[in-house]
C-alpha cells in the first residue's frame, strides 16, 4: 500500500509522476473529462473540487501531497491534512510565482503553507521566496529520468532535437531562421503541434506527441537537445533527459538553469543570432560537453538522494 496520496488538478505532470514513483505515493491527476472550451470553463473548478473530496474520502492516507497550482486544490488538500492531522507537502511549481492569478491568491494560502511539514521547490531562489513567508521550503529537482534499460545506441546521430510542449513560454518561432540558417542540420520539435507550421522550412520538422519509447528513441538519435523557455527560475525536464544520454544541451540563459547544469549546457538568449550560435559551439564541443554531462549526472544524483532524505525526514519517515 502507498504511503500517501498526490493530488494533482492537471492532465499530467512528468515532475509529480516521479516523485509519486520515488516516494511510493499514489498518484490522482483530477482533470475534466470533457475538452477544455471557453463555455465549459465555470464547470472546471466545482468538478475538480467534487472529485477532490470523494479521493479524499475514499481511505486515510499517512501523508497528503498536492501540486500548486491551483490554489482551491492547495486549499483543498490542506484543509483534510489538518483535519486528519497528516503531514502536507506542497509540491509547488514555477508557475505559482510567476502568474498573476495566482499571486493574487497568495495570501489565502499561506497559513496552510506555514502549516505544511514541507514546500518542495526545484531550486533556491524560488525556495528563499517561500522562507520569507514564514514556511518551511525543501529544494527537491525533478530526479533524473531513467531511459529504457534496452534503449538502442544508435551511431550516426544526424538530427537535433528541440523538446517541447508548444507552451506560450517555449520560444519556438524563433526555429524557423534558425533552421534556414543552418540548411546543413535537420531539427525535430517534439509535441503536440500548434499554430501554423507551413511556413517551416524543409529542414524543420514537428515529431507530433510520441510514446514514452519513441520520445527516448528520437532523443538517443540526437546529436544535441534543446529546451528553452522564457519564464526565469524555470528548470526543464528536457534538460534532465538531455543529462542522462550525455547529449549535447541547448538551453535559456536564467540563473536557474546555469545554477544547476553549469559548464555542461551551452546557453542561449531568445533572439535568432544566439540560438544559432549556441547551437553550433554545442554541436562543435559534443564530446567534450558529454564528457562534463557524465560527472554532472552522477553528481545530481547523489545530491538529489541528499536532498530526499530530508524530504523524508521532515514528513516523519524513518
Amino acid at each position: 500500500m502507498s504511503r500517501g496520496l498526490f493530488l494533482s488538478w492537471a492532465p499530467f505532470s512528468r515532475r509529480c509522476e516521479t516523485l509519486a514513483q520515488r516516494f511510493d505515493l499514489e498518484l490522482r491527476f483530477i482533470s475534466t473529462p470533457w475538452p477544455k472550451r471557453p463555455l465549459t470553463v465555470p464547470l472546471k473548478y466545482p468538478w475538480q473540487t467534487a472529485a477532490t473530496v470523494r479521493t479524499l474520502l475514499a481511505r486515510a492516507h499517512d501523508e497528503l501531497w498536492v501540486m500548486d497550482p491551483p490554489t482551491p486544490a492547495v486549499l483543498l488538500v490542506g484543509l483534510a491534512a489538518r483535519l486528519r492531522r497528516r503531514p502536507l507537502v506542497v509540491d509547488m511549481h514555477t508557475v505559482a510565482f510567476t502568474a498573476l492569478a495566482w499571486r493574487l491568491l497568495r495570501a489565502l494560502e499561506r497559513p496552510l503553507l506555514r502549516r505544511a511539514a514541507a514546500v518542495v521547490v526545484t531550486n533556491e531562489e524560488l525556495a528563499a521566496q517561500v522562507r520569507s513567508w514564514g514556511a518551511r521550503a525543501l529544494v527537491l529537482p525533478d530526479p533524473l529520468p531513467e531511459p529504457p534499460a534496452d534503449l538502442a545506441t544508435t551511431g550516426e546521430r544526424r538530427e537535433v532535437t528541440v523538446i517541447a510542449t508548444f507552451s506560450k513560454d517555449e520560444p519556438l518561432w524563433l526555429l524557423p531562421e534558425v533552421a534556414r540558417r543552418r540548411p546543413d542540420l535537420r531539427l525535430a520539435v517534439t509535441g503536440a503541434a500548434r499554430g501554423d507550421l507551413s511556413t517551416w522550412p524543409p529542414n524543420l520538422r514537428a515529431t507530433g506527441f510520441l510514446s514514452e519509447r519513441a520520445f527516448w528513441e528520437q532523443l538517443e538519435r540526437s546529436s544535441a537537445i534543446v529546451v528553452l523557455t522564457t519564464r526565469a527560475a524555470t528548470l526543464l525536464s528536457g534538460g534532465y533527459e538531455a543529462l542522462v544520454l550525455a547529449r549535447p544541451l541547448v538551453t535559456s540563459d536564467h540563473a536557474a538553469l546555469r545554477e544547476y547544469f553549469g559548464d555542461a549546457a551551452v546557453y542561449a538568449d531568445d533572439d535568432v543570432d544566439s540560438l544559432t550560435a549556441a547551437l553550433s559551439e554545442a554541436l562543435d564541443r559534443g564530446e567534450e560537453l558529454a564528457v562534463r554531462l557524465r560527472g554532472l549526472a552522477r553528481r545530481r544524483a547523489t545530491e538529489w538522494e541528499r536532498a530526499a532524505a530530508g524530504l523524508r525526514a521532515a514528513v516523519g519517515r524513518v
